[in-house]
């Protein structure tokens, strides 16, 4: 089963239409700072919204029925125009606390993402580069709707209603009575929507990270569609998932607008029969003028937070929808375990890379059908030993030094670096002592020098300059300073993989793992690094697939291998 199908799974077992996630505001101390000042500032806000209403109801009675002059009342004024301020000064630090909070949690959620995804990748369970590029750039970004507009109104929501029944039931309590039971109908009709909204958005989104897959394979073998002249078929595909895309969005704002008006029709039928009972009993003279004006102030600002709540809850869904697929990814991640690193003083007698009757398959689709890579393989690689790896294409030779690498670890057998168990070493402590020369060079936009230093970000210029000058790229030592485009646009094919060899020796790697170095490129430059050999290989181990025989035959021991297996140990190499 693939990793995309268990987060899949996960998502659908898991029920996703909960206005609040609790695992956000575990993520970060920041966020549980933000709640609890938001639930202060609400509080302060539902004082205020009560006190404001009591207040203007006062000057009102007093101006319209005692028949006070405005001038005797400057006092009361000034009061509610500060009531007011402080409002709107409460917003707007309630708007600043948002922002930051959402801010940090979206760094550290991509923080973790990147973790996952960098821990997954040694399993191959990492979900398209398409879906997880949507769910850390724009859907995260989408949280700050969620922390700034919803949440907010969602506290007020719950504390002006108590608050402001509270205070009605002391002047009128069957007022207090009718809003009691009228509030309760917003997060009734809230729930009913929203359930269906959150499908419709969950299935947009699905769409989204579809559609985001689908573009980057088709941007990533455009030249390859190009020559088999499939492109059309891709395009075709891309232009399917985005006209269901646009469906699935105005589908999903044709829900978010019926939600609007319901609630908004809701309020207002609610703040209606609190006018109309108010307004009887005021008429009828068992309720006083100024509580009573009170009331009908108050009465919109009860149902306002839950209306704007359920307004905004279709403007958080898309971030909390990718706050749940990052959490679906980092918790897809497995557990962290303590690893070991190489002891400096290995048993006598240890090989330094020993391969015990290790066989490694991989899932080959969706179902549990596997392939064997590698069968039964048995391979002993002691310090300072040159060793040559040959055989044909797909015979298993790349997936050896995946497994030195640590991305995989075997399905049978054991794989032991100076005695200790790959799925035991401390992966990062043991990366750091290996130069690994990849078979297509990955290049960076930037100069020769930056290109380089990626294999060690602290060296200096001089060491770079040696670098280059060991494997025998002594016309790039005049342009180091160049800049190349990505993937090394502006090189030749030799020069980039004579930067990425110079890049795997600026780190005076250990080991050295060579995949296929000179594949594709012109003799003159095969030549030029097989001459340069002795100096690259000094005081090191080195493994090296090869097809082409200039490297071969620099080699201390040659090893065959097809079809997974070791077919023929040759001694000596084939000089």
């Amino acid at each position: 089963m693939s990793g995309r199908q268990r987060i899949d799974e996960h998502a659908t077992g898991t029920d996703r239409t909960k206005p609040i996630d609790r695992r956000l505001f575990g993520i970060t101390e920041g966020v549980r700072r933000y709640l609890g000042v938001t639930i202060a500032l609400g509080l302060v806000s539902a004082i205020v919204v009560i006190g404001g209403a009591a207040i203007l109801a006062g000057l009102v009675n007093r101006i319209f029925l005692d028949g006070v002059a405005p001038t005797d009342l400057i006092g009361g004024l000034a009061i509610l125009g500060s009531i007011y301020v402080a409002r709107a000064f409460l917003e707007w630090g309630r708007s600043v606390a948002a922002h930051r909070s959402a801010a940090d949690v979206k760094r550290t959620l991509r923080d973790q993402v990147m973790r996952a995804v960098l821990l997954q990748t040694t399993q191959g369970r990492v979900a398209g580069s398409g879906d997880l590029a949507v769910t850390a750039t724009t859907g995260l970004d989408s949280l700050d709707a969620y922390f700034s507009r919803y949440l907010p109104q969602l506290v007020l929501g719950a504390l002006i209603p108590l608050l402001a029944i509270a205070w009605i039931v002391t002047v009128d309590p069957l007022t207090a009575v009718i809003i009691l039971f009228t509030v309760p109908l917003i997060p009734v009709f809230m729930i009913l929507i929203g359930n269906y909204a959150d499908r419709a958005t969950q299935s947009r989104w699905r769409t989204m990270r579809k559609l985001g897959d689908g573009l980057v394979e088709t941007l990533r073998g455009l030249m390859t569609l190009q020559v088999y002249g499939a492109g059309e078929g891709r395009l075709d595909r891309v232009r399917r998932l985005s006209d269901e895309y646009r469906k699935q969005t105005m589908a999903t704002l044709r829900i978010a607008f019926l939600s609007a008006f319901v609630l908004e029709l809701v309020a207002t039928i609610s703040t209606a029969v609190v006018a109309v009972a108010v307004g009887l009993r005021v008429v009828s003279g068992s309720l006083d003028f100024e509580p009573a004006f009170a009331i009908l102030i108050l009465a919109p600002e009860v149902y306002a937070p839950l209306r704007k709540a359920g307004s905004e809850f279709h403007a958080a869904m898309d971030g909390m929808e990718a706050a749940r697929s990052a959490f679906d990814v980092i918790e897809a991640s497995p557990p962290v375990e303590e690893r070991t690193t190489i002891r400096p003083d290995p048993t006598p007698g240890t090989p330094f890379i020993e391969f015990a009757s290790v066989t490694y398959q991989y899932p080959t689709s969706e179902t549990e059908e596997t392939a064997v890579v590698l069968d039964n393989v048995d391979l002993r690689v002691e310090r300072g030993e040159r060793l040559a790896v040959v055989g044909p294409s797909g015979a298993g030779k790349s997936t050896l030094i995946r497994l030195i690498l640590g991305f995989g670890t075997p399905t049978v057998g054991s794989f032991r670096v100076a005695g200790v168990p790959i799925d035991r070493l401390d992966l990062k402590a043991w990366r750091a002592r290996i130069g690994w020369v990849r078979q297509d060079p990955f290049l960076i936009a930037g100069t020769v020098l930056d290109n380089v230093r990626l294999g060690s970000p602290d060296a200096d210029r001089a060491g770079v300059v040696n670098a280059l000058e060991v494997v025998g790229a002594i016309d790039l030592i005049p342009r180091i300073d160049e800049t190349i485009g990505e993937r090394g646009i502006g090189l030749s094919h030799g020069q980039r993989r004579m930067v990425t060899l110079a890049r795997a020796l600026l780190r005076d790697p250990e080991l050295l793992l060579l995949d296929e170095p000179t594949a594709g490129i012109d003799s003159e430059t095969q030549l030029v690094i097989a001459r340069s050999f002795d100096r690259i290989a000094e005081g090191r181990t080195v493994l090296t697939v090869a097809h082409q025989r200039v490297l071969v035959d620099v080699a201390d021991r040659v090893v065959v291998i097809d079809h997974g297996r070791i077919v023929t140990p040759v001694e000596g190499g084939l000089r």
